[in-house]
């Protein structure tokens, strides 16, 4: 009997140690959670404020604000972190709406830099400008006085050619008159030498032009007769190709020419076939 006492109260010895040490240990969880849910409230109401507060000049106070007192209450503060919630989703709506404010104000702050550079640019293309239209001025400035000076001299040199002018026109017309009497001596003696001057030599051009005929062949002494002579612009010692229709028949050298006939000899070497009368002749 005696030993079950003792086992009995053994056990409920240890079963006190167990209850005690458990105890201890929930009451250690007990103040750290305590301590945790105060941090937590700290942490959570300064956040709140942070969010909550104004960011000057884009980012306007959020007036759903959650006081520190409001998170205490364990059973209302699902309600106020739904509050912080939206108030963060608030802020972000803020945040990108001042972030996109803030590049166009950077992009229209770029693009007046870039305006105003251009403006100054060409401000000082404008002064550059102005500075070398005053230099024109004073330089034009200075031609017109000397110009002037100018002026003077050569009007009083106007008057003096005037008179002279005067004067030429004066010896023009009696030197107009005196060459009409020469012209009309000239014609009466052209029309009196006429009949005794050779006719006059032909032209460049028509000498380039120049072309006739075969009117007579002698295959003996290896001559032909043209029907074209000085008159036409041929000269002794040309060469003259010969063609029969567009072939090209033979080659003669002038030997004699007359007035209105010449004579060719015919050159072998060129001689395709027998020259005939009717043969056409032009300049090599």
């Amino acid at each position: 009997m005696g030993k079950v006492l003792r086992f009995f109260l053994i056990l409920m010895l240890l079963v006190s140690i167990a209850a005690l040490t458990l105890e201890h240990y929930m009451y250690s969880q007990r103040y750290e959670l305590g301590l945790r849910d105060d941090r937590l409230q700290e942490g959570l109401a300064r956040v709140s404020q942070k969010l909550n507060a104004a960011r000057d000049p884009y980012v306007t106070a959020i007036e759903a604000g959650v006081a520190a007192a409001d998170l205490k209450d364990r059973a209302a503060m699902g309600g106020k972190l739904g509050v912080l919630q939206s108030n963060a989703l608030a802020r972000c709506e803020q945040l990108y709406a001042a972030k996109d404010e803030l590049k166009r104000t950077r992009d229209d702050l770029t693009k007046t830099q870039q305006e105003l550079a251009q403006t100054k640019q060409e401000l000082d293309t404008a002064r550059a400008e102005i500075a070398a239209l005053n230099e024109k001025v004073t330089q034009k400035e200075t031609e017109i006085a000397q110009a002037r000076q100018k002026i003077g001299e050569l009007e009083g040199q106007v008057a003096e050619l005037k008179r002279q002018i005067d004067e030429n026109r004066i010896q023009i017309a009696k030197l107009d008159g005196e060459k009409k009497n020469m012209i009309e001596e000239r014609k009466r003696l052209e029309d009196a030498l006429a009949p005794f001057l050779p006719p006059p030599l032909p032209s460049k051009d028509q000498i380039r032009s120049l072309n006739g005929h075969i009117v007579l062949v002698d295959p003996e002494w290896n001559f032909v007769v043209l029907d074209i002579g000085k008159l036409h612009g041929l000269q002794k010692n040309t060469q003259l190709l010969v063609h029969r229709g567009e072939a090209l028949v033979g080659r003669i050298r002038v030997s004699d020419v007359r007035d209105e006939m010449a004579v060719g000899d015919v050159e072998r070497a060129w001689v395709t076939a027998p020259l005939q009368a009717g043969d056409r002749v032009f300049i090599q």
